[in-house]
């Protein structure tokens, strides 16, 4: 018996061996259909509504390119450009460009397009603030000018040393010949985009869906996909209603908690897990009094217990907030970020600033009689983050803080954001969901928390000021890597100590699909799993080469077919029914930390 159970092992283990040595099969489909959480109208860098953020730039990037690819990276793949490299001074950077690429009606794509893009994003940045702040902000763009059809130099008024991850790994390049007689690109919301990416849009049914053509001549290879139908689902439950009913593939946000284990116990929908550096955090608006003072905000943070809204809001899948704002995995995050809770703590600085003097129901009062009241404006589309709120709103009633959760449809939370020019917001706190680029740039936090006015896009976020802070940020958006990570350290201790804002929890990065309609997904370490390289050829055979696909993969690993034959053992050994090796299906935010 020990014998035949040892040769069911081996030759196992020659299986997997001869399978891990073949070459992979690419996978393909007619049509895949992925729930999007809003709808983004004619999907242009300057018309995008960001009603599906924090799937926004990916839906972006199916239809158009960048430059390189991802912004995620120290060292992004160049993409569209084939190289760049910098002046001695790091004030000129000159771009080769890929020979062959194609608009999707068919004219050459030139550096003349290139030229064009930066220079319209300068000019044009109340369009398209979310792209284009990497052109007229930081790095400040001068001009544009062409060496050759393929090769293009592009200037700037100071050193711009991160060039190759921002803009160019984020901007979309636009084509001349589409916007050039285009006055006002920000109200162009009928035509159909015309991009260079793998997908072409060819219906749009305004707030229904989406249809994507693949893109037959693409530079990186036809799509795996013939079709994409993204289809607009605003509400999570009804699209992973959907998706249990196959009326949608895949859905782009990540898992509800309370659904996990029944997707990964089912015979029709698995879960891939791989993090998009996505966060959900509640801002205080810091130029509304009293939450203008940097002890309140604090000691209203201490009184958050973020390890308790990871148990009970998300059932321990996820990662707990840090007060240091950036992502873990962020590659600017300082390794010792954490969450200072300490209730007790909080109510004495308190007493001690003055917030001593209570009303009858024990609401504390500021020292000029305000009651320390406030609302929380948040999407009524998102249940764990009402949740959160109204557990937060527990947590800091302990300290004599009332918060009130307010849910809005987001067109209207995003008006009540808004203030006339000139004008601070009138609201006390709101929640949002951010994506990758708030963690992986290197300038994020100069954009996210530098003081009101004409640099960065604070006073839209938090209204935070410290003029010390914007020193360090100002100074650091030109530094060589290894000082401004000294300078990214420093201004998330400020960060952590005048607590601008509460990160919550760290989005676990749980993807459901249907594998029998495609299969295909890569990981993207840093990009989930709904990114233009899901759909590629070179990219999903490398996946799966490497095990970077399917559920039980090896997250965001470099050891790539190593990881994938201890998975094949594992499996073979168990298979053989060799007692005591236990296979776990269920993750916990402890093991994603370890990885």
């Amino acid at each position: 018996m020990r014998g035949r159970l040892a040769a069911a092992v081996i030759g196992a283990l020659l299986v997997a061996s001869v399978g891990l040595g073949a070459p992979a099969q690419t996978q393909e489909a007619s049509r895949v259909r992925v729930a999007i959480k809003g709808f983004e109208n004619n999907i242009t860098p300057f018309t995008v509504t960001f009603g599906a953020l924090p799937a926004t730039n990916d839906i972006m990037h199916l239809v158009h390119d960048s430059l390189f690819w991802s912004q995620v990276k120290a060292d992004p793949e160049p993409w569209l450009a084939e190289s760049a490299e910098p002046s001695d001074d790091g004030r000129m950077w000159t771009v080769r460009l890929r020979d062959g690429v194609q608009w999707h009606d068919g004219v050459p794509f030139t550096a003349e397009d290139v030229k064009f893009s930066f220079e319209f994003y300068r000019d044009q940045p109340g369009a398209s603030g979310r792209y284009a702040h990497h052109v007229f902000d930081v790095p400040d763009f001068e001009r544009a000018e062409v060496v050759d059809p393929l090769t293009v130099n592009l200037f700037f008024s100071v050193r711009a040393p991160q060039f190759e991850i921002m803009p160019g790994a984020d901007l979309p390049i636009v084509a001349k010949h589409v916007w050039e007689g285009v006055a006002e690109p920000g109200t162009a919301t009928e035509m159909l985009p015309v991009g260079t990416g793998p997908y072409q849009v060819v219906q749009i049914v305004p707030d229904q869906r989406y249809r994507l053509q693949a893109n037959e001549n693409y530079f990186k290879g036809r799509p795996t996909v013939d079709e994409l139908e993204l289809v607009v689902i605003k509400d999570p439950a009804s699209a992973f209603a959907a998706l249990q009913t196959g009326d949608v593939d895949m859905v782009e946000r990540t898992v509800p908690p309370e659904l996990v284990e029944q997707f990964r116990n089912s015979s029709e929908i698995e879960v891939a897990e791989s993090t998009r550096l996505e966060s959900s955090q509640l801002y205080f608006n810091a130029r509304k009094a009293p939450l203008t003072d940097p002890t309140l905000r604090k000691a209203i943070s201490m009184a958050v217990d973020v390890d308790a809204l990871v148990d009970n809001i998300l059932l321990g899948y996820g990662r707990p907030g840090r007060d240091t704002f950036l992502h873990p995995d962020s590659p600017w995050a300082v390794p010792e970020g954490d969450h200072e809770y300490d209730p007790e703590v909080a109510q004495q600085m308190l007493d001690e600033a003055g917030y001593d003097a209570t009303d009858a129901d024990g609401v504390r009062l500021a020292p000029d009689g305000t009651r320390l009241e406030f609302a929380a404006l948040l999407s009524s589309f998102e249940p764990l983050e009402i949740r959160a709120v109204q557990l937060i709103a527990q947590q800091v009633e302990q300290i004599g803080v009332r918060i009130r959760p307010e849910p809005l449809e987001p067109t209207a939370l995003r008006a009540r954001r808004q203030a006339p020019p000139g004008e601070a917001p009138t609201f006390h706190l709101y929640v949002s969901n951010l994506e990758a680029h708030a963690h992986a740039d290197p300038d994020g936090l100069y954009y996210f928390f530098h003081s009101p006015g004409n640099r960065g896009f604070g006073g839209a976020i938090s209204g935070y000021s410290n003029p010390t802070y914007d020193a360090l940020a100002v100074e650091a958006t030109t530094a060589e890597r290894d000082r401004r990570e000294e300078l990214t350290a420093e201004m998330q201790q400020i960060l952590a100590e005048e607590a601008p804002v509460i990160v919550m929890w760290y989005d676990p990065g749980l993807y459901a699909y249907r594998p029998a309609a495609y299969d295909g997904w890569v990981r993207d370490p840093g990009q989930g799993i709904f990114t233009k390289r899901s759909f590629l050829p070179e990219y999903v055979e490398q996946a799966a080469a490497s095990g970077d696909q399917g559920p039980t993969a090896t997250l965001g690993s470099d050891e790539g077919s190593g990881s994938s034959v201890w998975v094949v053992v594992v499996g073979a050994l168990a298979l053989a029914g060799l007692a005591g090796v236990v296979v776990s299906r269920r993750r916990t935010a402890a093991d994603a930390d370890d990885e």
